[in-house]
This record gives structure tokens, C-alpha cells and sequence, in this order.
């Protein structure tokens, strides 16, 4: 009899025990299907995005591509799906039309660095040999502390690129037809001046150099809009021969002697007993050095004092907190100014931007000093850097390369 219940009871619980794993399975079979819901919808948010989609997985296998993507490149899914990134993208170029090394192609440093990055100069090359220029953005995928792929997102910007061609071209032109005028003003201004015209009063003298002050600056600032043309466009050359490179930014501190005269802050200079020889484009590094050393005296009070030091710093060795990779020949140019505001100070380099602190001390100024500076020695393969604290003053720093500035021809 008690055999019978047991068995009764056993056949109860094994029912039992079977309907809660039914019920078990049954939920997580929904689970399951809500799960896949929710990855599906993932997946078509990502998929759905306006710009092109890849995602690679820690070898930099494709795990995802959107439709985007595949217009964009010439390229079907099912021709890179499960391919290595670099191989299924068949080319990535700059704008010379030179191969970028894999090391620096932005998803492989997202890959082995684990750092994000963000690039609007290089150029995807498509199936049919045709190229675009792209903006492309990848993160990494950390899980763990660990890489485990990565998300680029690209875009075609070709019509952006058109826009700013053409506005640098316009204002190119522009700048070439103001640029006659303030001459000829310039040329009758100090043939008044010098008395070859007849005696002037001393209020006509005075006229007359307010005429050719106000006469300079726009003279300045068309120079400054052609450079920046220049520049936008690829239009500059950068041709080298051995110069003495000390002797050089002497030269410049010699012409600007006229406005460090007078209520202007005590000019010191340290430079090397020895010359120093480098290649360069003297008409170019004059320009980064007139740009930095003007900017020191017009924000610098007349109380205050520059110091232009000229020195080689050997590889390995930090200067202004950088530490160089290579032998470099570096301007120091040091002022007791007005230093820049920590919040605006990732802004120095950009076009028409000026300090609200500048702005107040200088109102003159263009905003395309330092910006073309930077230019020029991001095409020559140098350095500009700066440390500044407000109402302490700044220090910039210049650095070309021992072996000298980098050639360009000009497009």
C-alpha cells in the first residue's frame, strides 16, 4: 500500500517537475524571441544609418555592413562579409593619390591602439578605381577592458570639399583685384611723404600717415586671404636650400625693429654661437616667425619683455612639455604678455579666431596668423606648439626638423 502512494506521489512530483520545465522553456523560448526582437531592431537602427557602416570584429573581420556602405564603395555584402577590413576595401588613399600605410589607416589603430579617431583627409577608393573624399569616424569596441572589434562610420564629402574650393578660389581672386588699389595708395602715399611732391604742413604729414597706417592693414590682411587661398587649395610650393637659420630669424627680428621702438615691451634674443644650417624655404619660415613674434609684441604690454631663443633639441628630449621623436632645430619665442584663456586655447590654431582677451588688448588684429603658421608647418613636416597661462604671458614653440623642411610642389 505504502509502495503505491510512494509511486503515486514520485509520478505527481515527476508531472509536476515536467510542466515547470515546460514552463521554463516556455519562457525563455519568449525571452529568447524578445532578445532576438530587440537585436533585430538593433541591427536595423544600425543598418539604417545615412552615412556608410562597418563593423569588424577584433581581427578586423566585417561582421556588418550597411547599405550606405555598399554604394559608397562599389561593394556587395556578400563580397566582404567575413573579410579582413583592409582587403575588402580595396584602397585608402591621401590627397597626392599616395597608399596609406595600414599602421595609420584609422581602423587599424581603433584595432591594435584601442583609440578613437576622427579624419576628413584621406580618400576610399572604389570597385571601379574610382576615389571619394571621405570623413570617417571609428571607436573601438571595449568589452572587459579588452578590443573586441570596431564601428567606422564614413560619409562621401565630396560636395563639401567642392564648397570649400570654391570659396578659397573666390576669395584667391578677390584678394588678387583688392590687392591693386591699397598698392598704388601705398606708392602715392609715401611719394607725399617724402617731400618729392612739395613741403606739407604738419597736419597734412599727419593725415597722410593715418592714410598709410589704415592703407597697410588692408594691404596685410589681403596678403594673410591669399596665403590662406593658397594653402586651402594646394597651391603653395615649398622649395628648400641650405639656409642659416639663425640668421634668418635675426633678419626678421631686424625688420620689425620700427614697431619694438618706443612704449613696446624690451626685446631679448639667445641664440647659438655656432650656425645652424638647415634646409629651408626662407620665404615661408620667415612668415611663421614675423606671425609669432608680432603676436608676442601686440599682446605683450610695454612693460613686459620677449625673449627669441633659437636651439637644437636632440631626440628624445622634452621641450614645452613635447617630447620630440627626431633632431630639431626650435624657435622659442616667450612673452610676459596676456597669455589666452584656458577655454579657448584649442581654438589658437583656426582661422579668424582671436582671443576675447586679445580682442581687447589688439583690435586690429586678423585671426589668420597662427593659422597659417600651423599650416605651413603641417606641410612642411614641422612642429608648432604652446603653453599659456592668462595674464602670465605664453610661450610658442617652432620646430623644423634638422633634415630640414619637406619639398612641395604646388597643384
Amino acid at each position: 500500500m505504502r509502495s503505491q502512494i510512494q509511486k503515486k506521489n514520485f509520478e505527481e512530483d515527476l508531472t509536476n517537475a515536467r510542466i515547470a520545465a515546460q514552463n521554463v522553456l516556455e519562457d525563455l523560448d519568449i525571452e529568447k524571441t524578445k532578445v532576438e526582437k530587440e537585436r533585430a531592431k538593433e541591427v536595423a537602427i544600425l543598418l539604417s544609418i545615412g552615412d556608410g557602416l562597418v563593423v569588424t570584429d577584433e581581427n578586423g573581420n566585417i561582421m556588418l555592413i550597411n547599405k550606405v556602405a555598399e554604394k559608397l564603395l562599389g561593394r556587395k555584402k556578400e563580397e566582404v562579409m567575413g573579410k579582413v577590413f583592409s582587403d575588402a576595401i580595396l584602397g585608402i588613399e591621401d590627397k597626392e593619390g599616395k597608399v596609406i600605410s595600414l599602421e595609420k589607416r584609422p581602423m587599424n589603430l581603433a584595432l591594435t591602439a584601442g583609440t578613437a579617431t576622427v579624419n576628413s583627409i584621406y580618400y576610399y577608393v572604389r570597385k571601379n578605381k574610382t576615389r571619394f573624399p571621405v570623413a570617417i569616424t571609428v571607436t573601438p569596441i571595449v568589452f572587459e577592458g579588452k578590443v573586441i572589434g570596431a564601428v567606422e562610420v564614413f560619409r562621401d564629402i565630396t560636395h563639401e570639399r567642392e564648397i570649400d574650393e570654391e570659396k578659397s578660389e573666390f576669395i584667391s581672386l578677390a584678394s588678387h583685384q583688392l590687392k591693386t588699389p591699397p598698392t598704388a595708395v601705398k606708392l602715392l602715399t609715401e611719394r607725399l611723404l617724402s617731400g618729392k611732391m612739395g613741403t606739407l604742413t604738419e597736419k597734412q604729414k599727419e593725415y597722410l600717415n593715418d592714410i598709410r597706417f589704415s592703407n597697410q592693414r588692408m594691404i596685410d590682411l589681403t596678403n594673410a586671404l591669399l596665403n590662406v587661398s593658397r594653402i586651402e587649395l594646394g597651391a603653395f610650393t615649398i622649395q628648400v636650400q641650405k639656409k642659416n637659420a639663425c640668421a634668418i630669424v635675426q633678419s626678421v627680428l631686424d625688420e620689425l625693429e620700427p614697431i619694438t621702438k618706443g612704449e613696446q615691451p624690451k626685446l631679448k634674443t639667445i641664440f647659438p654661437e655656432q650656425n645652424i644650417m638647415l634646409m629651408l624655404d626662407e620665404p615661408l619660415f620667415r612668415m611663421i616667425i614675423t606671425n609669432l613674434v608680432t603676436n608676442a609684441i601686440h599682446y605683450t604690454a610695454s612693460e613686459g619683455e620677449i625673449v627669441v631663443e633659437c636651439k637644437t633639441i636632440n631626440k628624445g628630449e622634452t621641450v614645452g612639455g613635447k617630447l620630440l621623436k627626431e633632431n630639431y632645430f626650435v624657435v622659442v619665442i616667450s612673452d610676459t604678455g596676456y597669455g589666452i584663456p584656458q577655454v579657448q586655447q584649442n581654438k589658437v590654431f583656426t582661422k579668424f579666431f582671436r582671443a576675447d582677451n586679445a580682442r581687447e588688448k589688439h583690435v586690429n588684429g586678423t585671426g589668420l596668423g597662427l593659422y597659417i603658421a600651423k599650416s605651413i608647418m603641417d606641410h612642411s613636416g614641422g612642429l608648432i606648439w604652446f603653453m599659456s597661462r592668462e595674464n602670465k604671458g605664453s610661450v610658442f614653440y617652432a620646430a623644423i626638423p634638422m633634415t630640414g623642411m619637406r619639398t612641395k610642389v604646388g597643384t
